[in-house]
């Protein structure tokens, strides 16, 4: 097989469609006999061998969505998934949930076999990474399937929409409300730069701090996954660090703060006043731990529900020029600040 040669590449030499394209390898009898010549010509001539991205194109709806999260174990994603299923059993659709573990090998193997299983396209949840391998295979998916991110963004792709919170904007609008009650002298940051979100964050703590002449720089990004106890670590590493009090202590996912709050109060610090934490998504847990944390809620079940919406729309053909369409946030102030 030519290297690298799609069947994008081999419906732009035939002159024809990928659908075309899809008819021809599925057998269909609504091709002519010149124009499968030809396809098959060109395929035998590049040694093409059609994959589960071909095979998945020529099909009957089946009114099945595959829902792709990366971590079954996070409440954000339950959330989000509860606001989907409920929302697709309404307009009898079913869903496939598959599991990624943050792999973009694993996210790849399963967007390849739920196409085998004819599904009619993808949801697929949470962050992207900034080195996404994958952007270009849910492009070409999108050309024939309809592809929804969940608080994420992909550019391009004829089928592929976003349905997310402006996190950028949502961090900088949180900061200075907290920032204005409380005589806070530093600012810190806990989270993984791997992800785009949280890059968002970052650059809001940084343009935040340079508007309103906080110190920001070395030691004010602490990386740490998204885990419970990767921010008990975090916080541990941040207190050998001998930070300036008080201080805000910004958390891009409320289990990262969750974990730092538990590190914070046993090491004697007064949280609220030492330092105040902030998280981000209002898991369920938030309200419920002492002191409750202080939190940006992005309505996950909402976010799942508008997710639903969007593709049974544009299953049905009703499409949009907008690509990205960002929902309602609210920051909710408790106790550790």
């Amino acid at each position: 097989m030519t290297e690298n040669y799609t069947i994008y590449d081999l419906a732009r030499d035939c002159g024809v469609s990928v659908a075309t394209i899809s008819r021809v390898i599925n057998g269909s009898p609504a091709v002519s006999a010149r124009t499968r010549e030809k396809v098959q010509k060109a395929i035998k001539e590049h040694n093409f061998t059609p994959n589960a991205f071909a095979r998945g194109m020529n099909k009957m709806a089946t009114r099945i969505i595959a829902v792709l999260i990366s971590d079954i174990a996070n409440p954000f994603f339950a959330d989000i998934v509860k606001g989907i299923e409920e929302t697709c059993r309404r307009y009898d659709y079913r869903i496939i949930l598959c599991i990624t573990n943050n792999d973009m090998d694993k996210e790849r193997t399963e967007l390849e076999m739920m196409l085998q299983k004819q599904v009619d396209g993808f949801i697929i949840c949470g962050s992207r990474p900034v080195d996404d391998t994958n952007e270009g295979v849910l492009r070409k998916i999108s050309e024939v399937h309809p592809v929804v991110m969940v608080n994420s963004r992909i550019d391009g792709g004829k089928k592929l929409y976003s349905v997310l919170v402006d996190e950028k904007k949502a961090s900088k609008n949180a900061l200075s409300v907290l920032f204005s009650k409380k005589s806070y002298k530093r600012l810190y940051v806990f989270g993984d730069r791997v992800w785009r979100t949280t890059a968002d964050k970052i650059r809001a703590a940084e343009e935040f701090a340079s508007e309103n002449g906080i110190p920001f720089g070395n030691g004010s990004v602490i990386d740490c996954p998204h885990t419970l106890e990767a921010g008990r670590e975090a916080a541990r590493a941040f207190i050998a660090g001998n930070p300036v009090f008080p201080c805000l202590v910004f958390c891009v996912s409320d289990q990262i703060a969750l974990g730092a709050l538990k590190e914070f109060v046993g090491s004697g610090l007064s949280v609220g006043n030492d330092v105040g934490v902030l998280g981000f998504s209002d898991i369920s847990i938030s309200s419920l731990v002492t002191p409750a944390l202080t939190t940006v809620d992005q309505h996950m079940r909402s976010l799942g529900e508008q997710a639903a919406n969007l593709f049974v729309s544009i299953g049905n053909g009703i499409v949009t020029e907008a690509k990205a369409f960002y929902s309602d946030y609210d920051l909710v102030e408790r106790e550790s600040t």
